[in-house]
């Protein structure tokens, strides 16, 4: 009888120490399974809108021809004093760290009198195009401050209007005004651009913070045509010259807001 009993209270314990075992697999199993159902939950679609101010640095293009056939060099410096950007970004969160969309820009042009791109006296008009793909992680995902970083690359356009009265030489001889209407669009590469922010969460949905971004590209085509008025004469319309690449980097920061649906 007595081995009997030590025999039931070990299986006893066998038992309740199979159970407790089981039990305890168990909750670490479901603990497990709601880590990953939380971080599957932080996936999905999310929209982004920016405000930027945009800096550049290099080269709209080298070596034009001038309108006194003399060999031209426009930096970007020389043509804008700054840009505002305003951004919008469409994409999804695949998980809570990885994010893949795309971006596109359009940016106002603030244009400075020079001799080569918007001589004294013209209207000058300038805005620019940019779109891409974008892959970024988020490096806090769990925090109410979650910094990111991104990279991508895209293309870029950029159309100039300039018109205005100036001199030119008379066939006759000494210089007559003249009304000069030119369009023109550079087309170009965003070999690298990469950005980085900080996603301040303010509700479930919604978050705010800055962005900052740096590329560089080539306008690698450039087309238009400018023509010429002179009272008394037809006009006279001609496509505009020719022109080598030149690399230029862009810089932008500004604030963002980032709607989202996990």
């Amino acid at each position: 009888m007595r081995h009997c009993w030590t025999l039931s209270v070990i299986a006893a314990l066998g038992v309740s120490g199979s159970a407790m075992a089981q039990e305890s697999g168990t909750s670490e199993s479901r603990a497990v399974e709601m880590d990953v159902r939380a971080a599957r939950e932080k996936s999905g679609p999310q929209v982004a809108v920016s405000v930027n101010l945009g800096l550049g640095a290099g080269y709209v293009y080298k070596h034009g021809t001038s309108r006194t056939g003399e060999d031209e060099n426009l930096k970007i410096t020389d043509g804008a004093h700054a840009s505002l950007p305003f951004m919008v970004e469409l994409g999804y969160r695949i998980n809570s760290r990885i994010y893949v969309g795309v971006w596109g820009s359009w940016e106002l042009v603030f244009s400075r009198t020079n001799d080569i791109s918007c001589p004294e006296g013209f209207d000058c008009n300038n805005s620019q195009w940019r779109f891409g793909p974008e892959l970024r992680v988020q490096i806090l995902p769990e925090s109410k401050l979650d910094p990111w970083v991104g990279v991508s690359m895209g293309m870029e356009i950029l159309k100039s209007h300039v018109k205005g009265t100036t001199q030119v030489p008379s066939p006759l001889g000494g210089t007559v005004p003249a009304h000069i209407d030119t369009k023109v669009t550079d087309r170009g590469i965003t070999y690298a651009r990469l950005s980085a922010g900080a996603d301040f969460l303010v509700t479930d949905f919604l978050a705010v913070g800055p962005i900052g971004t740096a590329s560089l590209g080539s306008y690698t085509v450039r087309t238009g045509d400018q023509t010429v008025t002179i009272a008394g004469l037809a006009s006279q319309t001609s496509p505009v010259g020719a022109v080598k690449d030149g690399f230029h980097a862009l810089f932008t920061v500004g604030i963002r807001g980032v709607f989202r649906k996990f």
